[in-house]
Protein backbone atom coordinates (compact mmCIF):
# COMPACT_ATOMS: atom_id res chain seq x y z
CA UNK A 1 0.00 0.00 0.00
CA UNK A 2 1.18 3.77 -0.39
CA UNK A 3 1.18 5.41 2.89
CA UNK A 4 2.25 9.03 3.34
CA UNK A 5 3.09 10.14 7.30
CA UNK A 6 2.52 13.89 7.81
CA UNK A 7 4.40 15.10 11.00
CA UNK A 8 5.84 17.78 12.51
CA UNK A 9 8.79 15.42 14.19
CA UNK A 10 11.24 13.06 12.71
CA UNK A 11 14.23 12.59 14.37
CA UNK A 12 16.66 9.66 15.67
CA UNK A 13 17.78 12.48 17.86
CA UNK A 14 14.43 14.48 18.40
CA UNK A 15 12.10 13.73 21.22
CA UNK A 16 9.60 10.81 22.09
CA UNK A 17 7.46 11.68 19.11
CA UNK A 18 10.77 12.31 16.32
CA UNK A 19 12.16 8.86 17.14
CA UNK A 20 8.91 7.31 17.49
CA UNK A 21 7.89 8.23 13.78
CA UNK A 22 11.51 6.58 12.77
CA UNK A 23 10.13 3.66 14.12
CA UNK A 24 6.61 3.51 12.78
CA UNK A 25 7.98 4.48 9.57
CA UNK A 26 10.32 1.14 9.55
CA UNK A 27 7.69 -1.16 11.05
CA UNK A 28 5.47 0.22 8.14
CA UNK A 29 7.91 -0.66 5.49
CA UNK A 30 8.83 -3.96 7.25
CA UNK A 31 5.39 -4.86 6.64
CA UNK A 32 6.08 -4.03 2.62
CA UNK A 33 4.75 -0.89 2.60
CA UNK A 34 5.86 2.29 0.15
CA UNK A 35 5.96 4.72 2.98
CA UNK A 36 6.78 8.50 2.66
CA UNK A 37 7.33 11.29 5.14
CA UNK A 38 5.26 14.85 4.95
CA UNK A 39 6.13 17.50 7.22
CA UNK A 40 3.46 19.66 7.94
CA UNK A 41 5.30 22.64 8.99
CA UNK A 42 6.64 25.64 7.03
CA UNK A 43 10.30 26.44 6.34
CA UNK A 44 10.50 30.08 7.31
CA UNK A 45 12.19 31.08 3.91
CA UNK A 46 8.42 30.22 2.15
CA UNK A 47 6.52 33.04 4.88
CA UNK A 48 7.30 36.85 3.66
CA UNK A 49 6.35 38.34 7.20
CA UNK A 50 5.27 41.62 8.11
CA UNK A 51 2.37 43.76 6.50
CA UNK A 52 -1.13 45.35 7.64
CA UNK A 53 -1.88 41.57 8.05
CA UNK A 54 1.27 39.67 10.01
CA UNK A 55 -0.40 36.58 9.38
CA UNK A 56 -1.50 36.86 5.48
CA UNK A 57 2.11 35.61 4.45
CA UNK A 58 1.93 32.70 6.69
CA UNK A 59 -1.73 31.81 5.81
CA UNK A 60 -0.93 31.93 2.32
CA UNK A 61 2.46 29.73 2.27
CA UNK A 62 0.21 27.27 3.81
CA UNK A 63 -2.30 27.37 1.06
CA UNK A 64 0.03 27.07 -1.39
CA UNK A 65 1.84 24.09 0.08
CA UNK A 66 -1.51 22.16 0.38
CA UNK A 67 -1.79 22.83 -2.94
CA UNK A 68 1.17 21.65 -3.59
CA UNK A 69 1.07 18.64 -1.16
CA UNK A 70 -2.03 17.60 -2.61
CA UNK A 71 -0.09 17.30 -6.14
CA UNK A 72 2.68 14.99 -4.60
CA UNK A 73 0.28 12.26 -2.59
CA UNK A 74 -1.56 12.01 -5.81
CA UNK A 75 -1.00 8.34 -5.64
CA UNK A 76 -1.25 8.11 -1.92
CA UNK A 77 -3.60 5.18 -0.85
CA UNK A 78 -3.83 5.89 2.96
CA UNK A 79 -2.59 9.54 4.77
CA UNK A 80 -1.53 9.07 8.21
CA UNK A 81 -0.83 12.10 11.04
CA UNK A 82 1.79 10.91 13.55
CA UNK A 83 0.42 13.39 16.54
CA UNK A 84 -2.35 15.47 16.33
CA UNK A 85 -2.55 19.32 16.98
CA UNK A 86 -2.03 21.50 14.36
CA UNK A 87 -0.17 18.72 12.65
CA UNK A 88 -3.30 16.30 12.65
CA UNK A 89 -5.35 19.44 11.53
CA UNK A 90 -3.62 19.87 8.15
CA UNK A 91 -3.06 15.94 7.32
CA UNK A 92 -7.31 15.98 7.64
CA UNK A 93 -7.78 19.12 5.49
CA UNK A 94 -4.94 17.37 2.92
CA UNK A 95 -6.50 14.19 3.58
CA UNK A 96 -10.12 16.21 2.54
CA UNK A 97 -8.89 18.21 -0.46
CA UNK A 98 -6.91 14.96 -1.95
CA UNK A 99 -9.56 12.74 -1.20
CA UNK A 100 -7.82 9.78 0.67
CA UNK A 101 -8.87 7.84 3.43
CA UNK A 102 -7.08 9.65 6.74
CA UNK A 103 -5.83 7.91 10.05
CA UNK A 104 -4.94 9.87 13.23
CA UNK A 105 -2.33 8.88 15.88
CA UNK A 106 -2.54 10.35 18.69
CA UNK A 107 0.61 10.07 20.91
CA UNK A 108 0.15 12.23 24.79
CA UNK A 109 -0.55 15.37 24.91
CA UNK A 110 -1.86 16.01 21.83
CA UNK A 111 -4.80 14.85 23.12
CA UNK A 112 -4.34 14.69 26.86
CA UNK A 113 -3.70 18.43 27.08
CA UNK A 114 -5.95 20.06 24.02
CA UNK A 115 -8.79 20.77 26.28
CA UNK A 116 -6.85 23.26 27.74
CA UNK A 117 -6.25 25.39 24.65
CA UNK A 118 -9.15 26.56 22.86
CA UNK A 119 -7.21 26.21 19.33
CA UNK A 120 -6.05 22.89 19.98
CA UNK A 121 -9.18 21.98 21.06
CA UNK A 122 -10.04 22.84 17.60
CA UNK A 123 -7.41 21.14 15.45
CA UNK A 124 -8.22 18.05 17.41
CA UNK A 125 -12.06 18.34 17.43
CA UNK A 126 -11.92 18.67 13.21
CA UNK A 127 -9.16 15.89 12.46
CA UNK A 128 -11.33 13.40 14.85
CA UNK A 129 -14.53 13.85 12.93
CA UNK A 130 -12.50 13.61 9.41
CA UNK A 131 -10.32 10.72 10.71
CA UNK A 132 -11.91 7.22 9.36
CA UNK A 133 -9.74 5.53 12.60
CA UNK A 134 -8.03 6.62 15.74
CA UNK A 135 -5.16 5.31 17.56
CA UNK A 136 -3.91 6.24 20.49
CA UNK A 137 -0.89 5.39 22.76
CA UNK A 138 -3.27 4.70 26.04
CA UNK A 139 -6.79 4.26 27.07
CA UNK A 140 -6.46 7.86 29.11
CA UNK A 141 -5.40 9.35 25.77
CA UNK A 142 -8.49 7.44 24.01
CA UNK A 143 -10.81 8.36 27.60
CA UNK A 144 -9.68 12.23 26.68
CA UNK A 145 -10.16 12.40 23.49
CA UNK A 146 -13.71 10.99 23.66
CA UNK A 147 -14.27 13.25 26.81
CA UNK A 148 -13.40 16.43 24.28
CA UNK A 149 -14.71 15.65 20.99
CA UNK A 150 -18.03 14.56 22.60
CA UNK A 151 -18.10 12.35 20.36
CA UNK A 152 -18.16 8.22 20.64
CA UNK A 153 -14.97 7.38 19.36
CA UNK A 154 -13.67 3.49 18.74
CA UNK A 155 -9.92 4.20 19.26
CA UNK A 156 -7.62 1.56 18.73
CA UNK A 157 -4.72 1.87 21.64
CA UNK A 158 -1.65 0.51 20.26
CA UNK A 159 1.61 0.65 21.96
CA UNK A 160 5.07 1.61 20.70
CA UNK A 161 7.00 -1.28 20.46
CA UNK A 162 10.20 -1.87 22.58
CA UNK A 163 13.05 -4.29 22.93
CA UNK A 164 15.07 -5.40 26.54
CA UNK A 165 18.97 -4.20 26.22
CA UNK A 166 19.44 -6.36 29.74
CA UNK A 167 17.00 -9.11 30.68
CA UNK A 168 18.23 -8.74 34.47
CA UNK A 169 16.68 -6.21 36.69
CA UNK A 170 19.13 -4.13 38.80
CA UNK A 171 19.02 -4.71 42.68
CA UNK A 172 18.61 -1.29 44.54
CA UNK A 173 21.30 -0.17 46.40
CA UNK A 174 21.11 1.75 49.77
CA UNK A 175 24.56 3.15 50.60
CA UNK A 176 23.59 5.83 47.78
CA UNK A 177 20.16 6.11 45.88
CA UNK A 178 21.09 7.68 42.36
CA UNK A 179 17.62 8.16 40.72
CA UNK A 180 16.90 10.07 36.95
CA UNK A 181 14.53 11.23 34.89
CA UNK A 182 14.95 12.46 31.61
CA UNK A 183 13.38 13.65 28.11
CA UNK A 184 14.53 15.71 24.95
CA UNK A 185 12.88 18.81 26.72
CA UNK A 186 12.24 18.70 30.57
CA UNK A 187 10.20 22.20 31.81
CA UNK A 188 7.63 20.99 33.94
CA UNK A 189 6.38 18.14 31.30
CA UNK A 190 7.97 15.08 33.52
CA UNK A 191 7.10 16.80 36.85
CA UNK A 192 10.52 18.20 38.17
CA UNK A 193 8.72 20.81 41.03
CA UNK A 194 7.17 17.50 42.13
CA UNK A 195 10.55 15.66 42.26
CA UNK A 196 12.08 18.36 43.42
CA UNK A 197 9.77 18.55 46.06
CA UNK A 198 10.20 14.75 46.65
CA UNK A 199 14.08 14.28 46.98
CA UNK A 200 13.60 16.68 49.89
CA UNK A 201 11.04 15.15 51.90
CA UNK A 202 12.84 11.92 51.06
CA UNK A 203 16.28 13.06 52.44
CA UNK A 204 14.78 14.45 55.51
CA UNK A 205 12.77 11.49 56.60
CA UNK A 206 15.50 8.71 55.78
CA UNK A 207 18.42 7.60 56.65
CA UNK A 208 19.82 6.88 52.95
CA UNK A 209 19.98 9.66 50.45
CA UNK A 210 18.33 9.92 46.69
CA UNK A 211 20.90 11.92 44.29
CA UNK A 212 18.90 13.23 41.62
CA UNK A 213 20.09 13.57 37.71
CA UNK A 214 17.82 15.26 35.07
CA UNK A 215 18.73 14.56 31.39
CA UNK A 216 17.25 17.18 28.64
CA UNK A 217 16.62 20.71 27.78
CA UNK A 218 14.98 23.24 30.37
CA UNK A 219 14.60 26.75 29.37
CA UNK A 220 16.64 29.35 31.29
CA UNK A 221 13.10 31.01 33.14
CA UNK A 222 12.29 27.74 34.00
CA UNK A 223 15.36 26.99 35.06
CA UNK A 224 15.70 29.93 37.32
CA UNK A 225 12.40 28.56 39.12
CA UNK A 226 13.69 25.25 39.64
CA UNK A 227 16.85 25.92 41.08
CA UNK A 228 15.25 29.02 43.67
CA UNK A 229 12.87 25.89 44.62
CA UNK A 230 16.09 23.43 45.40
CA UNK A 231 17.88 26.17 47.17
CA UNK A 232 15.15 26.84 48.94
CA UNK A 233 14.93 23.33 50.33
CA UNK A 234 18.32 22.87 51.06
CA UNK A 235 19.06 19.80 48.33
CA UNK A 236 21.39 21.90 46.16
CA UNK A 237 23.68 19.18 46.42
CA UNK A 238 21.29 16.25 45.91
CA UNK A 239 19.89 17.49 42.56
CA UNK A 240 22.03 17.61 39.20
CA UNK A 241 21.23 19.09 35.84
CA UNK A 242 23.06 17.61 33.19
CA UNK A 243 21.57 19.39 29.94
CA UNK A 244 20.47 17.73 26.41
CA UNK A 245 22.29 14.54 25.49
CA UNK A 246 22.28 12.34 22.75
CA UNK A 247 20.16 9.25 22.58
CA UNK A 248 23.53 6.72 23.17
CA UNK A 249 24.84 9.63 25.92
CA UNK A 250 21.37 9.21 27.98
CA UNK A 251 21.07 5.59 27.49
CA UNK A 252 24.77 5.46 29.00
CA UNK A 253 24.03 7.89 32.06
CA UNK A 254 20.72 5.53 32.73
CA UNK A 255 23.10 3.36 33.35
CA UNK A 256 24.20 4.73 36.59
CA UNK A 257 20.85 4.97 37.96
CA UNK A 258 19.44 3.17 40.54
CA UNK A 259 15.67 4.07 39.77
CA UNK A 260 13.89 5.94 37.24
CA UNK A 261 11.14 8.15 38.57
CA UNK A 262 8.59 10.12 36.45
CA UNK A 263 6.28 12.49 38.23
CA UNK A 264 4.03 13.40 34.57
CA UNK A 265 0.78 14.87 35.09
CA UNK A 266 -0.49 13.47 31.56
CA UNK A 267 1.78 10.50 29.20
CA UNK A 268 1.22 8.61 26.11
CA UNK A 269 3.79 5.98 26.54
CA UNK A 270 7.32 7.84 27.69
CA UNK A 271 10.36 6.71 25.40
CA UNK A 272 12.56 7.20 28.63
CA UNK A 273 10.82 4.75 30.38
CA UNK A 274 10.40 2.02 28.41
CA UNK A 275 14.45 2.69 27.81
CA UNK A 276 15.02 2.71 31.59
CA UNK A 277 13.21 -0.54 31.53
CA UNK A 278 14.89 -2.09 28.46
CA UNK A 279 18.14 -1.85 30.50
CA UNK A 280 16.70 -3.69 33.42
CA UNK A 281 16.50 -0.23 35.65
CA UNK A 282 13.55 -0.23 37.98
CA UNK A 283 11.07 2.54 37.07
CA UNK A 284 8.36 4.12 39.71
CA UNK A 285 5.90 6.39 37.56
CA UNK A 286 2.87 8.09 37.95
CA UNK A 287 -0.62 6.69 36.90
CA UNK A 288 -0.93 7.90 33.02
CA UNK A 289 0.09 5.81 30.05
CA UNK A 290 0.32 2.57 28.81
CA UNK A 291 2.96 1.95 31.09
CA UNK A 292 1.14 2.59 33.73
CA UNK A 293 -2.21 1.05 32.98
CA UNK A 294 -0.41 -2.38 32.29
CA UNK A 295 1.64 -1.66 35.15
CA UNK A 296 -1.28 -1.29 37.39
CA UNK A 297 -2.89 -4.42 36.46
CA UNK A 298 0.49 -6.55 36.89
CA UNK A 299 2.60 -4.54 39.39
CA UNK A 300 0.27 -1.41 40.78
CA UNK A 301 3.67 -0.48 43.27
CA UNK A 302 5.62 0.39 40.41
CA UNK A 303 2.58 3.09 40.07
CA UNK A 304 2.15 5.68 42.46
CA UNK A 305 -1.00 5.90 44.10
CA UNK A 306 -1.31 9.86 44.06
CA UNK A 307 0.13 13.03 42.60
CA UNK A 308 1.81 13.80 46.32
CA UNK A 309 5.13 14.00 47.04
CA UNK A 310 4.83 12.93 50.29
CA UNK A 311 3.14 9.87 50.07
CA UNK A 312 5.27 9.58 46.49
CA UNK A 313 8.84 9.61 49.34
CA UNK A 314 6.77 6.84 51.15
CA UNK A 315 6.58 4.41 48.61
CA UNK A 316 9.63 5.25 46.78
CA UNK A 317 10.83 3.23 50.26
CA UNK A 318 8.54 0.97 50.72
CA UNK A 319 10.06 -0.04 47.51
CA UNK A 320 13.32 -0.20 48.73
CA UNK A 321 12.25 -2.49 51.73
CA UNK A 322 10.67 -4.62 49.98
CA UNK A 323 13.20 -7.50 49.47
CA UNK A 324 11.40 -9.27 46.71
CA UNK A 325 10.90 -6.29 44.91
CA UNK A 326 13.56 -6.76 41.76
CA UNK A 327 11.53 -10.16 41.63
CA UNK A 328 8.99 -8.29 40.90
CA UNK A 329 10.56 -6.32 38.58
CA UNK A 330 11.63 -8.87 36.61
CA UNK A 331 8.33 -10.45 36.49
CA UNK A 332 6.78 -7.13 34.75
CA UNK A 333 9.24 -6.55 33.06
CA UNK A 334 9.06 -10.08 31.14
CA UNK A 335 5.19 -9.50 30.62
CA UNK A 336 5.44 -6.24 29.49
CA UNK A 337 8.10 -6.33 26.70
CA UNK A 338 6.66 -9.55 25.52
CA UNK A 339 2.80 -7.66 24.98
CA UNK A 340 5.16 -4.50 23.19
CA UNK A 341 7.67 -6.57 21.24
CA UNK A 342 8.00 -5.58 17.55
CA UNK A 343 6.31 -9.25 16.46
CA UNK A 344 3.42 -8.41 18.57
CA UNK A 345 3.11 -4.72 17.52
CA UNK A 346 3.65 -5.46 13.72
CA UNK A 347 1.30 -7.95 14.22
CA UNK A 348 -1.36 -5.67 15.08
CA UNK A 349 -0.60 -3.25 12.81
CA UNK A 350 -0.11 -5.86 9.85
CA UNK A 351 -4.26 -6.62 10.90
CA UNK A 352 -5.11 -3.55 11.37
CA UNK A 353 -4.18 -2.54 7.53
CA UNK A 354 -4.99 -5.44 5.82
CA UNK A 355 -7.86 -5.33 3.72
CA UNK A 356 -9.50 -4.25 0.58
CA UNK A 357 -7.84 -0.40 -0.42
CA UNK A 358 -9.65 1.79 -3.46
CA UNK A 359 -6.95 3.32 -5.14
CA UNK A 360 -8.89 6.31 -4.89
CA UNK A 361 -12.37 7.25 -2.90
CA UNK A 362 -15.29 8.88 -5.13
CA UNK A 363 -16.61 11.63 -3.00
CA UNK A 364 -18.79 10.11 -0.30
CA UNK A 365 -22.17 12.14 0.12
CA UNK A 366 -23.51 11.46 3.28
CA UNK A 367 -27.34 10.01 2.45
CA UNK A 368 -29.13 8.70 5.90
CA UNK A 369 -31.00 6.02 6.04
CA UNK A 370 -34.15 6.18 8.39
CA UNK A 371 -36.83 3.66 9.13
CA UNK A 372 -40.14 4.83 10.87
CA UNK A 373 -41.51 2.41 13.89
CA UNK A 374 -44.22 3.45 16.53
CA UNK A 375 -44.70 0.53 18.57
CA UNK A 376 -43.61 -3.60 18.71
CA UNK A 377 -45.96 -5.42 20.06
CA UNK A 378 -48.59 -8.49 19.51
CA UNK A 379 -49.14 -10.28 16.70
CA UNK A 380 -51.28 -7.72 14.32
CA UNK A 381 -50.12 -5.09 11.99
CA UNK A 382 -51.76 -1.74 11.88
CA UNK A 383 -50.27 1.68 10.93
CA UNK A 384 -48.92 2.12 14.81
CA UNK A 385 -48.07 -1.53 15.50
CA UNK A 386 -45.24 -4.12 14.29
CA UNK A 387 -45.66 -7.61 15.53
CA UNK A 388 -42.85 -9.00 17.95
CA UNK A 389 -41.71 -11.56 15.44
CA UNK A 390 -41.71 -8.89 12.35
CA UNK A 391 -39.63 -7.38 13.90
CA UNK A 392 -37.38 -10.20 15.54
CA UNK A 393 -37.15 -10.94 11.64
CA UNK A 394 -36.67 -7.09 9.98
CA UNK A 395 -33.38 -6.97 13.10
CA UNK A 396 -31.94 -10.27 11.30
CA UNK A 397 -32.35 -9.89 8.26
CA UNK A 398 -30.97 -6.10 8.77
CA UNK A 399 -27.68 -8.03 10.07
CA UNK A 400 -27.41 -10.84 7.53
CA UNK A 401 -27.56 -7.76 4.90
CA UNK A 402 -24.54 -6.15 6.60
CA UNK A 403 -26.04 -3.19 8.36
CA UNK A 404 -27.04 -2.13 11.76
CA UNK A 405 -29.42 -0.24 12.94
CA UNK A 406 -28.47 2.49 15.74
CA UNK A 407 -29.54 6.17 17.33
CA UNK A 408 -29.11 9.37 15.69
CA UNK A 409 -26.62 10.11 17.77
CA UNK A 410 -24.31 6.88 17.52
CA UNK A 411 -25.12 7.36 13.85
CA UNK A 412 -23.56 11.28 14.16
CA UNK A 413 -20.46 9.67 16.17
CA UNK A 414 -19.38 7.72 13.05
CA UNK A 415 -17.61 8.14 10.07
CA UNK A 416 -19.06 8.72 6.67
CA UNK A 417 -18.08 5.46 5.32
CA UNK A 418 -18.72 3.83 8.78
CA UNK A 419 -22.46 5.29 7.99
CA UNK A 420 -22.82 3.85 4.61
CA UNK A 421 -23.73 0.38 6.55
CA UNK A 422 -25.99 1.90 9.00
CA UNK A 423 -29.97 2.59 9.45
CA UNK A 424 -31.01 5.47 11.93
CA UNK A 425 -34.35 3.40 13.60
CA UNK A 426 -36.88 5.98 15.09
CA UNK A 427 -39.75 5.00 17.23
CA UNK A 428 -42.35 7.46 17.59
CA UNK A 429 -44.78 8.20 20.88
CA UNK A 430 -42.25 6.22 23.58
CA UNK A 431 -44.24 3.53 23.81
CA UNK A 432 -43.83 0.87 26.53
CA UNK A 433 -43.46 -1.81 24.17
CA UNK A 434 -39.95 -0.97 23.12
CA UNK A 435 -38.98 -1.61 26.56
CA UNK A 436 -40.65 -4.80 26.94
CA UNK A 437 -40.17 -6.22 23.44
CA UNK A 438 -37.53 -4.27 21.04
CA UNK A 439 -35.22 -3.52 23.05
CA UNK A 440 -33.86 -7.18 24.12
CA UNK A 441 -34.50 -7.81 20.69
CA UNK A 442 -32.22 -5.10 19.30
CA UNK A 443 -29.80 -5.89 22.40
CA UNK A 444 -28.83 -9.33 20.48
CA UNK A 445 -27.37 -7.84 17.88
CA UNK A 446 -25.83 -4.74 19.39
CA UNK A 447 -28.90 -2.09 17.97
CA UNK A 448 -29.84 0.82 19.64
CA UNK A 449 -32.31 3.44 18.34
CA UNK A 450 -33.80 6.99 18.64
CA UNK A 451 -37.04 6.99 20.93
CA UNK A 452 -39.12 10.56 20.03
CA UNK A 453 -41.21 11.34 23.88
CA UNK A 454 -44.38 13.58 24.47
CA UNK A 455 -42.81 15.26 27.73
CA UNK A 456 -46.66 15.54 28.62
CA UNK A 457 -47.24 11.91 28.29
CA UNK A 458 -44.81 10.19 29.80
CA UNK A 459 -46.29 7.10 31.93
CA UNK A 460 -49.32 8.06 30.79
CA UNK A 461 -52.23 6.16 28.75
CA UNK A 462 -52.53 7.13 24.67
CA UNK A 463 -56.36 8.60 25.38
CA UNK A 464 -54.81 11.86 23.33
CA UNK A 465 -54.75 9.52 20.00
CA UNK A 466 -58.33 8.83 19.22
CA UNK A 467 -57.56 7.19 15.82
CA UNK A 468 -55.81 4.18 17.60
CA UNK A 469 -58.56 1.67 18.92
CA UNK A 470 -55.51 0.02 20.67
CA UNK A 471 -54.77 1.74 24.27
CA UNK A 472 -51.05 1.76 25.08
CA UNK A 473 -49.19 3.15 28.17
CA UNK A 474 -46.64 5.47 27.25
CA UNK A 475 -43.12 5.20 29.17
CA UNK A 476 -42.29 6.55 32.02
CA UNK A 477 -39.12 8.62 32.89
CA UNK A 478 -37.83 5.25 34.47
CA UNK A 479 -38.29 3.25 31.46
CA UNK A 480 -37.11 5.27 29.17
CA UNK A 481 -33.72 5.58 31.52
CA UNK A 482 -33.35 2.25 31.19
CA UNK A 483 -33.56 2.67 27.36
CA UNK A 484 -30.83 5.33 27.63
CA UNK A 485 -28.81 2.98 29.69
CA UNK A 486 -29.31 0.38 27.17
CA UNK A 487 -27.44 3.42 24.76
CA UNK A 488 -31.01 4.53 23.46
CA UNK A 489 -31.06 8.05 22.48
CA UNK A 490 -33.94 10.46 24.00
CA UNK A 491 -35.25 12.86 21.62
CA UNK A 492 -38.29 15.48 21.64
CA UNK A 493 -41.73 14.84 20.32
CA UNK A 494 -43.09 18.00 21.20
CA UNK A 495 -45.51 18.20 24.60
CA UNK A 496 -48.59 17.35 23.58
CA UNK A 497 -48.17 15.60 20.15
CA UNK A 498 -49.88 18.38 18.24
CA UNK A 499 -49.76 19.57 14.64
CA UNK A 500 -47.28 22.49 14.90
CA UNK A 501 -49.01 23.75 11.26
CA UNK A 502 -52.23 24.27 13.47
CA UNK A 503 -50.64 26.12 16.17
CA UNK A 504 -49.68 30.04 16.51
CA UNK A 505 -45.94 30.74 17.07
CA UNK A 506 -45.96 31.27 20.74
CA UNK A 507 -47.88 27.48 21.23
CA UNK A 508 -45.23 26.57 18.44
CA UNK A 509 -42.27 27.96 20.06
CA UNK A 510 -43.95 26.10 23.83
CA UNK A 511 -44.00 22.51 21.90
CA UNK A 512 -40.33 23.20 21.09
CA UNK A 513 -39.13 24.67 24.16
CA UNK A 514 -40.89 23.04 26.63
CA UNK A 515 -40.76 19.75 25.38
CA UNK A 516 -36.40 19.94 25.02
CA UNK A 517 -36.24 21.68 28.44
CA UNK A 518 -37.84 18.75 30.65
CA UNK A 519 -36.32 16.06 28.50
CA UNK A 520 -32.79 17.43 28.87
CA UNK A 521 -33.46 17.70 32.40
CA UNK A 522 -34.39 14.41 33.12
CA UNK A 523 -32.07 12.88 29.77
CA UNK A 524 -29.49 15.15 28.95
CA UNK A 525 -29.23 16.86 25.57
CA UNK A 526 -31.49 16.46 23.34
CA UNK A 527 -30.58 16.70 19.47
CA UNK A 528 -33.20 15.23 17.59
CA UNK A 529 -36.40 15.81 16.91
CA UNK A 530 -39.77 14.38 15.09
CA UNK A 531 -42.82 16.32 13.59
CA UNK A 532 -45.84 15.40 15.14
CA UNK A 533 -47.73 13.16 12.13
CA UNK A 534 -44.93 14.38 10.02
CA UNK A 535 -46.41 17.86 9.62
CA UNK A 536 -43.90 20.89 8.42
CA UNK A 537 -43.25 23.27 6.38
CA UNK A 538 -40.22 26.10 5.99
CA UNK A 539 -41.22 28.35 8.87
CA UNK A 540 -41.76 25.72 10.88
CA UNK A 541 -38.42 23.51 9.70
CA UNK A 542 -37.21 27.64 10.77
CA UNK A 543 -38.21 27.38 14.15
CA UNK A 544 -37.40 23.98 15.25
CA UNK A 545 -33.39 24.62 13.97
CA UNK A 546 -33.49 27.09 16.83
CA UNK A 547 -33.74 24.22 19.45
CA UNK A 548 -32.49 20.78 17.45
CA UNK A 549 -29.89 19.60 15.20
CA UNK A 550 -32.05 16.95 13.42
CA UNK A 551 -35.44 16.45 12.97
CA UNK A 552 -37.56 13.53 11.19
CA UNK A 553 -40.31 13.66 8.44
CA UNK A 554 -42.47 10.89 7.70
CA UNK A 555 -42.88 10.03 4.20
CA UNK A 556 -41.20 14.15 2.99
CA UNK A 557 -37.88 15.31 3.45
CA UNK A 558 -34.74 14.29 2.16
CA UNK A 559 -32.11 11.98 2.80
CA UNK A 560 -29.04 14.03 2.27
CA UNK A 561 -27.99 15.16 5.72
CA UNK A 562 -25.72 18.24 4.57
CA UNK A 563 -29.13 20.06 3.38
CA UNK A 564 -32.05 17.41 4.76
CA UNK A 565 -30.45 17.38 8.68
CA UNK A 566 -33.70 19.33 9.37
CA UNK A 567 -35.92 17.60 6.89
CA UNK A 568 -34.67 13.85 7.17
CA UNK A 569 -36.99 11.80 5.23
CA UNK A 570 -37.81 8.03 6.92
CA UNK A 571 -38.61 4.59 5.36
CA UNK A 572 -41.17 1.77 6.16
CA UNK A 573 -39.94 -1.48 6.89
CA UNK A 574 -41.56 -2.54 3.98
CA UNK A 575 -38.35 0.15 1.90
CA UNK A 576 -35.63 -0.49 4.06
CA UNK A 577 -36.46 -4.25 2.70
CA UNK A 578 -35.78 -2.82 -1.20
CA UNK A 579 -32.80 -1.14 0.29
CA UNK A 580 -30.85 -3.52 1.39
CA UNK A 581 -31.68 -6.35 -1.00
CA UNK A 582 -30.79 -4.20 -4.17
CA UNK A 583 -27.47 -2.91 -2.78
Amino acid sequence: MKITIVTNEYSVEGGGLSYSCVQYHLLLKELGHDVSILSSGLYNCDVIHGGYNNRLGKDLAYEAKLKKDSINIENTQLLIAFGGGFNGYYASLLAGKSNVRFWLMLRGSDGNLAKWDSESCYYLNYSVNIAERIICLSEELAENVKLLTRKNIRANVIPNFASRLNVNVKPFSYSRLCIGCGASHMNEKKGLSRLIELVALYNKKYEEKIQLEIVGAVDEDVLSQYQQRIKFLGVDSNIIFLGVKSRDEFRSIMNNWQLYIQTSVCEGMGNSVTDSMSQGIPVMITNTGYIAEFAKEHFPQMVFSSFDPERMAIEIHDMLSDPSATEKYQNVYESLFSEISKVKVKEIWSKLLYGKVKEKLTPEVNTIISVSLHDVVGEKHDNITTPIEVFKKFCEDVFIAGYKLCSMKDYMSLSISERNRCIVCTFDDGYIGLLHNAMPIMNEYGYTATVFVCSEYMGKINDWNCKDKAKRMHLSCDDLRILQNNGWEIGSHGVTHRSLLRLNETEIEKELFESKTILESLFGTIKSYAYPYGDYNNYIMKKVGNFYDYAFLLTQGGVFLSVDSLRIHRYYISEIYQIINNK
